[in-house]
Order: C-alpha cells, then sequence, then structure tokens
C-alpha cells in the first residue's frame, strides 16, 4: 500500500518517473542506447512545441546531457527532415472532425455491453515541396510514430492527388485530354509531418507502427481538401 512520507511545498508539482530494465525480459548485457533515447526527445519535442526535454547519461565518470526544445513545433519538424532545397514554405493543414463507434463497457453490476460513443480526431499537418525527387513522410498518433502509415496517412496521400488535379485542370495546367497526375508525382520532393490525436486509437499488430482507426481516412482528407 501507499505510505504518507512526509509534505511538500503547495507550488512543487509534477510526475516523477523512473525505470529499470525487467530482467525476465533483457538480457544482463543490455545496454540503454544514448543516441536512441535522444532521437526519440528530439522527435517528441518537434511534436510538442511548448515542452522541453533534457537528456542525461550518468552511466559514466563523463556526464552527457542534451536538452530538446523547438517552438516552431512542426515547422521546424520538415525543416529538419528537408533534404533538398525548398520551392515552397511550408504548408500548415489542421482541423479536426467527429465520429461514433461501438465501446465495450462495464455496467455497475460488472456486464459487459456496448455503447456508442462520440470521438473528436485533431489534425495537424506539415508539408513543403523541395526540388528534389525523394518523398519523406513522417506520421504521428498521439505522439506515438506510425512508421508504416495507417489510415491518417493514406486519407493524406489521397485528397491531396485530388486536390492537385482539380486545381490543374482549373488552371488550365491539365487539359481535357491529359490523365490526371498521380500519386508518385505528387508526393515527389515533399517533405510531410502528419500527426493526429484521437482517443483510444485502433492499430494493426502489437507494435503500433500502422493506425487503423477508419474514420481518420475520411477527416484527415477533409481537412487537407478544406485547408490545401
Amino acid at each position: 500500500g501507499l505510505q504518507v512520507l512526509g509534505s511538500v511545498p503547495r507550488r512543487r508539482t509534477g510526475t516523477r518517473i523512473r525505470w529499470w530494465p525487467d530482467p525476465q525480459v533483457f538480457t544482463k548485457d543490455t545496454e540503454i542506447s544514448y543516441d536512441r533515447l535522444l532521437a526519440r526527445a528530439r522527435q517528441t519535442a518537434f511534436l510538442v512545441p511548448t515542452l522541453t526535454l533534457t537528456v542525461r547519461d550518468e552511466r559514466t565518470d563523463e556526464v552527457r546531457e542534451e536538452s530538446f526544445k523547438f517552438s516552431g513545433g512542426l515547422d521546424e519538424f520538415v525543416d529538419s527532415l528537408r533534404i533538398g532545397e525548398p520551392i515552397t514554405g511550408v504548408i500548415r493543414l489542421t482541423g479536426e472532425g467527429h465520429f461514433h463507434e461501438t465501446v465495450p463497457v462495464l455496467d455497475a453490476k460488472g456486464h459487459m455491453h456496448s455503447q456508442e460513443v462520440e470521438r473528436e480526431l485533431g489534425v495537424d499537418i506539415a508539408l513543403q515541396w523541395e526540388n528534389g525527387y525523394d518523398t519523406t513522410v513522417r506520421s504521428f498518433v498521439n505522439v506515438i510514430a506510425t512508421p508504416s502509415g495507417g489510415t491518417h496517412v493514406a486519407g493524406f496521400e489521397r485528397s491531396i492527388n485530388k486536390v492537385l488535379n482539380e486545381q490543374l485542370r482549373n488552371a488550365k495546367i491539365l487539359k481535357a485530354s491529359e490523365d490526371n497526375v498521380t500519386k508518385d508525382d505528387v508526393l515527389e520532393g515533399m517533405t510531410a509531418v502528419i500527426t493526429v490525436r484521437v482517443p483510444e486509437p485502433q492499430f494493426e499488430g502489437q507494435t503500433k507502427e500502422v493506425l487503423g482507426t477508419p474514420a481518420a481516412s475520411r477527416i484527415v482528407a477533409s481537412v487537407v481538401s478544406k485547408q490545401l
């Protein structure tokens, strides 16, 4: 149980988390990678622009420490990922949408039943085109990286391809007799960071590398269509 150990000043607040590797999972010679912790802290600082993260390594006599804070958020994230020279500014697309889903809940008697709840999904995207040919897309759900994409990335790619083709035809750059520009053409030279915020996201698999929430595709596509 919990024990009262003393009192603290009223203004001293917060949570301290101390963590040790589980010896039943990790071998005795397992080492925590300082560089990987730095990369994770740096990434999170981009995604939460008001947050300062400090990594301090005291395992040797030579203490190493590095702090990260990026007030520019996703704009700075895109700038750090970009390889070539930019041919556009950083474009921000933000918005939200609502959807309903059925979830299992326990009643007062401990019985399981289904209940429909309304969810809100927030979208924040930063993108920029450069003069190169490579495409760099990073996607996240609630600050969790989804390196294999998912419904949010699918909605982004589908919508941005549709919007650009519509604008190319409106501007008479594409003639009626010409085929649409392909998705690969649209993504060429693009650097983008796609983030969504949603309670109880659905992931495909235990590694959480792919977002499976169906509504994310529709809502992200709608935000891109309206904002771009």
